[in-house]
């Protein structure tokens, strides 16, 4: 019999060492929310609940003197049993969980964050030659608030943070801080703009929790777009990235391989035309993508003429130009990788200054 609770201790504490080295790269305002969400998870409270301001301030003082504890400690080794994991022994420890209820993802994230996640599991599924995993309530993460993770063959999609997103993004549009787009993406979900400030708890949850379902089931096909595309980006992409790290250019190069797994025929935006999603294809348009925008501008055309026409063609059309626009991106960068004068500098310049 496993102990769960000194497992759950133990990526917890890698956790904390990953959010030591790497807070500092969060802006102010989206840090902020992520120790929100954190503590909300952490302390087991809803996402309607309150939380008093002298609670959280203290909660956050008492992280941030352990932040200081171990941002120079190395992560550490997993035990099970009398096993001794790697802390990235994704397939390793798991295979020490199975049965038990649980799954372990680890990887990279935005800023080559290490991410660690232990949850519990509630719907494996396999499509195709993917093992997908639905995970539950997270017993132990850290800041990053990735939605879904790919490793081989395995897709681990995490319910509880996509949940606490569209959470945050309710607030954001009851409070008048969103795009249009929002609006018609919730009120595809029975969410209209007239009630905002009436709707009750019980309809909100209710609701929120069957955006968290079909969106969650959208990421599976970023994902399977990502794995699609790998051929293309190849070994060269991950030099690139690892050449580039914190600045603009690390950013202009993630959101160009967000937009070429969403625009292929396997990604996220094929499967939402094929299956009419219009709430998701609002959620896209609505929610930040780094420099998407600037990379794939016709999607915010075709937005603004699909609300009048609801012609799902036009977003098709501009679907094929977004994937077309992003190889094109990618031939460039290949052209000046290849050439030997690759720079943070020269991407700003050549690539995304230029639009």
């Amino acid at each position: 019999m496993i102990n769960i609770d000194s497992i759950a201790a133990q990526v917890k504490l890698n956790c904390n060492i990953s959010d030591a080295r790497y807070w500092g790269y969060y802006l102010p305002c989206g840090l902020l929310l992520r120790l929100r969400d954190l503590y909300r998870i952490e302390n087991g409270s809803r996402p309607w609940e309150k939380i008093g301001s002298d609670k959280i301030a203290g909660w956050i003082g008492t992280r941030e003197r352990l932040w200081q504890e171990l941002e120079t400690n190395d992560f550490h080794h997993i035990i099970i049993g009398n096993e001794k994991y790697r802390p990235f022994d994704v397939k390793g420890i798991n295979a020490a969980l199975q049965g038990h209820g649980f799954i372990y993802g680890a990887g990279y994230g935005n800023l080559l964050k290490p991410v660690f996640i232990l949850a519990e599991l509630i719907k494996k599924d396999k499509i195709g030659r993917y093992d997908i995993y639905v995970l539950g309530r997270e017993r132990a993460r850290d800041l990053s608030t990735v939605p879904a993770m790919i490793q081989g063959n395995t897709i681990i999609l995490r319910y509880e943070t996509v949940n606490l997103f569209f959470w945050d993004r309710f607030e954001e549009m009851k409070a008048r801080k969103s795009s249009g787009a929002l609006y018609h993406a919730f009120a595809e979900y029975g969410i209209s703009k007239e009630e905002l400030s009436q709707i009750s708890a019980e309809k909100l949850e209710k609701n929120l929790a069957k955006i968290t379902r079909e969106e969650i089931s959208t990421y599976i096909y970023h994902e399977f777009g990502e794995a699609s595309q790998r051929r293309l980006l190849g070994n060269w992409w991950k030099e690139l990235l690892l050449k580039l790290p914190y600045s603009r250019a690390e950013m202009f190069l993630r959101s160009l391989k967000d937009v070429l797994a969403d625009t292929c025929d396997k990604g996220m935006l094929s499967y939402v035309i094929k299956n009419k999603k219009a709430g998701s294809l609002f959620f896209y348009i609505a929610l930040p993508g780094g420099l998407r925008r600037n990379i794939f501008p016709e999607i915010v055309t075709a937005y603004e003429e699909f609300i009048k026409t609801r012609d799902w063609n036009i977003v098709e059309k501009a679907r094929l130009a977004g994937y077309n626009r992003a190889k094109g991106y990618v031939a460039e960068l290949r052209k000046i990788y290849d050439a030997g004068n690759i720079s943070a500098e020269i991407i700003e310049q050549e690539l995304i200054m230029k639009d």
